[in-house]
């Protein structure tokens, strides 16, 4: 997955996916087909996702829906909001803290969910956009060079 979108990032669908991301209403004055450009988005998302449910239901051998519950979907959003917007490795990191806090609390069972709780408000109050929410375009016009990890915009 991570090896596909980092290819999709550099064609022109996935830099159209990036300004619309960015700014909506310039997508729009640049003449790109915002609607194509979502529903695209969300049909790959729906393969995706087929995929991954296909895997999970030929590794279970059983699909219930009492097998995702709602504290799952929630703990995956919040996975998903802590990373930062746009960045993978911000999502495997926020995965360790979000898994990991509570399961360092399991002899606490009580208090686990409080620690989670905990370690959500200290993440949003530290780092508000995500744990890594900036990311450099995938391509810069007129084959300009990326400024330097700490330089002055």
């Amino acid at each position: 997955m991570n090896l596909f979108t980092l290819r999709v990032r550099k064609l022109p669908l996935g830099r159209a996916w990036e300004a619309l991301r960015e700014d909506d209403i310039a997508c729009a004055s640049l003449g790109i087909n915002r609607t194509n450009m979502k529903l695209a988005a969300f049909a790959i998302a729906a393969m995706f996702g087929g995929f991954a449910g296909s895997f999970f239901a030929t590794r279970q051998g059983f699909i219930s829906p009492e097998s995702f519950t709602f504290i799952e979907s929630a703990i995956i959003l919040a996975i998903v909001v802590l990373g930062g917007m746009g960045s993978q490795i911000g999502v495997v990191v926020a995965t360790l803290l979000v898994i990991g806090l509570p399961e360092a609390f399991r002899e606490l069972a009580d208090y686990r969910m409080l620690a989670f709780g905990a370690g959500m408000v200290v993440i949003m109050l530290w780092r508000p956009r995500g744990l890594l929410a900036h990311r450099d375009p995938t391509i810069l016009l007129h084959g300009g060079k990326k400024p330097a990890a700490g330089a002055a915009k």
